[in-house]
């Protein structure tokens, strides 16, 4: 696996350790109805790249990490499965600001935006997490 997949790895780690609700992983639960929510999927959405000097490169990337929650049922429970899920992430990333080695460093402020979704064919309501992640490497020659 690449860095970049051993970071993406130890985000969903986190989304599966969430204690307040219990959160599945795409894609090892393809979601076909809304039974098998809350489900976490995380992906990079954005990044670049520059070199510091001869000897390091940097790589600053964004990653997503989607948290879908039933909203068929009611928008109460979706809304109270979320205001357990977001302050536990936050805190599984504050106390792991490294992904376990994984990466430089999270560059906190992590921000998160909650909106209506749709996962395969559940709609869901789902907490966007836009994690920036600073990697450094040693330029290949």
């Amino acid at each position: 696996m690449s860095i970049i997949d051993d970071a993406i790895a130890r985000l969903q780690y986190h989304a599966l350790a969430i204690t307040s609700e219990t959160v599945r992983g795409a894609p090892s639960y393809p979601v076909e109805d809304a039974s098998v929510l809350p489900l976490a999927i995380a992906y990079i959405s954005s990044g670049t790249g520059s070199v510091d000097d001869s000897t390091t490169a940097r790589l600053l990337l964004t990653v997503n990490v989607d948290i879908h929650v039933n909203r068929v049922v009611s928008m109460k429970s979706a809304y109270g499965q979320l205001n357990n899920i977001i302050p536990e992430y936050l805190q599984r990333l504050a106390g792991d600001p490294t992904l376990n080695g994984k990466v430089d460093t999270i560059i906190f402020p992590v921000s998160f935006t909650v909106t209506p979704a749709q996962w395969d064919r559940a709609v869901t309501q789902m907490v966007s997490f836009s994690v920036p992640l600073k990697f450094r490497e040693t330029p290949t020659t």
